[in-house]
């Protein structure tokens, strides 16, 4: 029995090891990078960024804000494979100069607050720590949601509302698994 478990157990890690292997690393963004949806250079743009991982693509979706990487996420009409979605990190960032790069799925998002993204629009403010955000609440305003909490109609809407009330979860975890090769990283 306890040979059994410790042979699961061990199958189990390497799926995991595999998993996290096969996930691609970030791409720093260069003076060539362009948005996604405004075609324009990524490093014009003050804000945090954002890029999506699709399966069979060599090169990731880069997207100007990171509100617009998550409306992406939310769009009837994408049907690709995700292997991986990346967000910068604000916590001990500047607007100037955002953070490392981590998954989207981790993040901690600061939503409704009086900061503008790369095209001047609304922006979902992501922070790898709760008290980064809110620290950033603080000063801009806004209320925090994790990444399973955005529904569509906040990452879609041409406007985010002032009184964005408790979500009690979208169906992005299961929508992007439906799609294919997503791993919830």
């Amino acid at each position: 029995m306890k040979t059994s478990f410790l042979v699961l157990a061990l199958l189990a890690l390497t799926a995991c090891k595999e998993d996290v292997a096969q996930r691609p690393a970030p791409v720093e963004i260069t003076a060539e990078a362009a948005g996604f949806y405004c075609q324009m250079g990524l490093l014009e743009h003050d804000g945090p960024k954002g890029q999506i991982h699709l399966d069979g693509m060599p090169a990731p979706l880069f997207f100007s804000q990171v509100r617009d990487a998550v409306a992406y996420l939310h769009m009837p009409e994408q049907s690709h494979a995700v292997t991986v979605t990346y967000v910068q990190d604000m916590s001990g960032a500047t607007w100037d100069a955002p953070g490392k790069w981590i998954t989207a799925q981790e993040a901690i998002y600061v939503i409704g607050s009086t900061a503008r993204g790369g095209m001047d629009a609304p922006e979902f403010v992501p922070f790898s720590d709760a008290a980064g955000a809110l620290a950033f609440i603080d000063r801009h305003g806004g209320m925090m949601r994790r990444f399973e909490e955005i529904t569509p109609a906040m990452a879609l809407s041409a406007t985010l509302p002032t009184d964005i009330a408790p979500a009690p979860s979208s169906d992005m975890s299961n929508r992007l698994r439906a799609l294919g090769q997503y791993k919830g990283n």
